[in-house]
């Protein structure tokens, strides 16, 4: 433990947190939840965020584990995943200060995925599409990974998992008590606190694309980003 805390880079956590706050930004699926869930009973709306809640830690903790290694099987070059994730990554902020889902929009929606009017059947939208792609989508699996690369041993990594789990537990009680929050905040709030994020994250984004454009040059042009630095 004493090892682990001496290694540990308070800043680097930070980063993290910030991304993944940004990401897994709970209010922003709130409405989203409200629209997606509109007829169900209140035991399914808490079944499907219970689902959504135990889903969402798992994948993102398999992508903090062992993607890395993931990345290696495929032969990616981790400067081409910077680049790649951050692009992604800046693609989600970017439809997040788009006008989010309103809670009273898609009134219809349940009845297109096939359940009756009255909510009575049981809908299967809890992993896919809730869970994937729209909370743990590939900008939060992107990032997790991108953040592990930037670490050096298993010790440190067992360091963001309390960030991993932090956040999804946040996610799981905005769902939760998704219709309390909806009513209290509004939804003027939700959407101006979810542009903020959305702000923040696009910045996050532009400095993994341009870390992974060094790292590239480092490797591919290795004089050149010498030269500059000397410069």
């Amino acid at each position: 433990m004493t090892q682990v805390l001496g290694v540990f880079d308070g800043a680097l956590l930070l980063k993290f947190f910030i991304a993944l706050f940004a990401l897994l930004n709970p209010l922003y699926g709130v409405p989203v939840f409200l629209s997606m869930t509109k007829g169900f009973t209140p035991a399914e709306r808490r079944k499907t965020a219970h689902t959504v809640g135990i889903t969402s830690v798992v994948v993102a903790i398999v992508a903090l584990l062992i993607g890395e290694e993931f990345l290696a099987l495929f032969g990616v070059n981790v400067a081409a995943f910077q680049i790649a994730g951050g692009i992604i990554v800046l693609g989600v902020a970017l439809s997040m200060l788009k006008d989010p889902v309103s809670p009273k929009a898609n009134s219809a929606a349940p009845n297109a995925q096939g359940s009756s009017a009255d909510g009575s059947e049981t809908r299967s939208i809890a992993i896919v599409p809730l869970t994937i792609p729209m909370i743990v989508g590939p900008g939060v699996i992107a990032a997790v990974i991108l953040f592990t690369q930037q670490i050096g041993d298993k010790g440190e990594v067992a360091t963001l998992l309390p960030v991993v789990i932090g956040m999804c537990f946040l996610v799981w009680l905005g769902l939760l008590f998704a219709e309390t929050i909806s009513k209290f905040l509004g939804d003027s709030f939700i959407n101006a606190m979810t542009k903020i994020m959305a702000i923040i994250l696009a910045a996050v984004a532009v400095e993994m694309v341009i870390q992974g454009t060094v790292h590239a040059l480092s490797i591919h042009l290795p004089g050149l980003v010498k030269g500059a630095t000397l410069g």
